[in-house]
């Protein structure tokens, strides 16, 4: 420890190095020992905050000054243009018949049954329910046919029918491309419907919303759902294609307009990959101008979408 030795008079200072056992022989010596050793340079975090308050000083200064008046920055548009040929959205339907999953089976390879004697279906089977076929495949290449002739009026040797075993032929082909496709019927009267959303603001509190959406699927006063269904999953049944599912959906809608189904077209057949459009669309103002030309032309473009780029 370096020490200063003052006498009572002031007159002089004396330094010196000490240790403890030292400082015991001045215990009776009138002098004053000041340890100097705490006198230290100023600390870093005393140093940070002079020059903190230094800048809180200097912004006060800049704030008290009149500002100059700066023009309004413009926002962009964000807004962004889809190219033509991208696949607009979802297609909600209700799906009637789809074969593409077998009922759950037990070890042994038996169908597991239920309560009420039913085999259980896999919880992938979405037959019976609303469901959006485009959503399910995602990037996959698809065949999405859209039909407005009744399906009693169609069988296995019309265009529709012939394009769906076409296309069933060709799933298992290309299993490993994930080819798929469906058809969709769309025979619903439409409409809107208001629906209630639950959402939570920031803060974390729940509030409700109502919203205006297409009627997907009519309520039980429809006496003509259950007609078309039944209708729908007799052609399915008649024409085998498992690997093709069927759907019924409304005549009108905001997702027929965005994909670009006409009211006067009785068929419209869409190809696409990587949810870009293969083409143009298939369009027919009648189901019989579905020829057997036209389906291994839209069949072969379905090939060639993912084959290309192998």
């Amino acid at each position: 420890m370096r020490v200063r030795l003052d006498d009572p008079t002031g007159s002089e200072q004396h330094w010196a190095s000490v240790n403890r056992a030292t400082l015991l022989t001045f215990a009776q010596i009138p002098v004053t020992l000041k340890d100097i050793s705490s006198q230290r340079k100023v600390s870093p975090m005393r140093t940070r905050r002079l020059f903190v308050a230094a800048g809180f000083l200097a912004l006060a200064g800049l704030i008290s000054q009149p500002s100059t008046a700066q023009e309004p920055k413009t926002v962009p548009d964000l807004k962004l243009e889809l190219p033509p040929d991208v696949v607009p959205g979802t297609f909600r339907m209700f799906l009637v018949k789809d074969g593409r999953y077998e009922p759950l089976k037990d070890i042994e390879g038996k169908l597991l049954k239920g309560p009420t004697g039913k085999d259980i279906q896999s919880p992938k089977n979405r037959e019976g329910k609303i469901h959006c076929l485009v959503c399910e495949n995602g990037l996959a290449p698809m065949v999405a046919a859209f039909v407005r002739t009744d399906a009693k009026d169609l069988g296995p040797d019309s265009g529709v029918g012939k394009l769906a075993k076409g296309l069933n032929a060709l799933v298992p082909k290309y299993r490993a491309d994930k080819l798929s496709g469906f058809v969709a019927f769309l025979q619903l009267e439409s409409g809107p419907k208001v629906v209630t959303v639950k959402s939570k603001r920031p803060d974390g509190t729940e509030f409700e919303e109502k919203i205006e959406q297409d009627m997907e699927y009519p309520d039980e006063d429809d006496k003509k759902r259950d007609e078309f269904s039944e209708n729908i999953g007799a052609l399915a049944a008649g024409l085998n294609v498992p690997n093709v599912p069927f759907g019924l959906a409304p005549k009108k809608s905001k997702a027929n307009t965005a994909w670009g189904v006409k009211d006067t077209d009785e068929v419209t057949v869409i190809v696409y990959y990587r949810m870009r459009r293969v083409g143009m669309a298939w369009t027919f103002e009648k189901a019989a101008d579905l020829t057997d030309e036209k389906v291994a032309e839209i069949l072969k473009a379905a090939e060639k979408a993912f084959l290309h780029q192998k």
